[in-house]
């Protein structure tokens, strides 16, 4: 019956020379004021062939190739050279996510960390794909026509969507707020992340993840027991990019030019060359936190077990934002066991 004070006594004797009680954990979540937009361009060198998808057997009323002005016949490979430019890209869509900050006011020590930003939310991104086709001059058979020799054609190809884009930080990141007119800290953070981005190209799923710095600057204040902060992050990103699969049998429906109207339904063959990337995004985001019931660290909103066994997997220092480190001082102890222990049982209502 004398459990609780005998241990807000001890809990007192240990953490009396560095609990600092203004060093708030916060649960921030997006809100649907937060935008995001974003453009990627792919370029990668591809050469190769194409013929007709005429087949004597399966397809003998298919698109035969014959190079040349005149002469020839049957259904022959026609080299070309080109480069496969891919755009994708979404804007102004309304992101999902969250993070855990702390935030102390007397010193302006911000410290964020777990930040997961589902880009897309709801949406999908679009994904164009276009030949800048070099080839020499050949013609077709059903439908007639003649394909004069151009040099950098532009040649849409392929349409796809960019399904998933999620940023999952990868380390706490922390920086100092500096004190506005009306209230308001400012603050820039540099988040390390890594970009997962999944969609639908060329006939087939791609995906792959990559690490990046999302740099971030905004403002903080504070509205009785909750934190807003509002920032807006942009980055800038080239890389290599390496080959692909080889292309095999790809169909490619070229329109004629002469006579125009209508559709050369061409295969494609072809090996890619080792490309590039250029991207950019841009993000403006709105979050609402609420200061975490202490001890809770599962976000079950009861302190129990569950909450003891996962101060325990934390114990020791925690250098940045640790939620186990209920002091506030980067280090799980003794006094963060008995924090959790004064705050055992349902948490109070956050929003009263």
């Amino acid at each position: 019956m004398r459990l609780r004070p005998l241990l807000a006594l001890i809990v007192g004797t240990i953490n009396a020379t560095h609990t600092n009680a203004q060093d708030t954990l916060w649960r921030c979540s997006l809100g649907p004021a937060s935008t995001f937009s974003q453009s990627t361009q792919i370029a990668l060198p591809l050469a190769g062939t194409w013929i007709g998808n005429y087949n004597a057997t399966t397809n003998p009323d298919g698109t035969r190739t014959i190079p040349g002005l005149f002469g020839g016949s049957g259904n022959n490979p026609i080299p070309f050279t080109s480069t496969v430019r891919t755009t994708a890209g979404v804007s102004q869509v309304v992101p999902t996510g969250g993070f855990n900050a702390r935030f102390d006011p007397a010193t302006g020590r911000l410290r964020i960390g777990g930040l997961v930003l589902d880009a897309l939310g709801t949406s999908t991104g679009t994904l164009q794909t276009d030949l800048v086709i070099t080839y020499s001059t050949f013609r077709t058979v059903a439908p007639t026509s003649t394909f004069i020799g151009v040099s950098n054609l532009p040649v849409p190809f392929d349409s796809g969507s960019l399904t998933s884009l999620i940023a999952a930080q990868t380390a706490d990141a922390e920086a100092t707020a500096t004190p506005q007119r009306g209230g308001t800290w400012a603050f820039t953070i540099q988040v390390p992340v890594d970009l997962t981005v999944q969609g639908q190209a060329l006939g087939s799923p791609f995906g792959g993840t990559t690490p990046a710095l999302l740099p971030l600057s905004g403002s903080i204040r504070l509205e009785g027991d909750a934190l807003v902060l509002n920032a807006t992050a942009s980055l800038q990103d080239s890389a290599a990019v390496p080959p692909p699969a080889p292309l095999v049998n790809v169909p490619l429906p070229l329109p004629t030019i002469l006579p125009p109207g209508a559709t050369a339904n061409l295969l494609m063959n072809g090996t890619f060359s080792e490309g590039t990337s250029s991207s950019s995004l841009s993000a403006s985001l709105q979050a609402d936190g609420a200061a975490a019931c202490a001890g809770d660290l599962d976000a079950s909103d009861t302190v129990d077990a569950a909450d003891i066994g996962l101060l325990l997997l934390a114990f020791g220092d925690c250098a940045g934002l640790c939620p186990a480190d209920l002091d506030g001082d980067d280090a799980v102890t003794a006094a963060d066991i008995g924090l959790l222990l004064l705050a055992f049982g349902d948490c109070p209502d956050q929003g009263s």
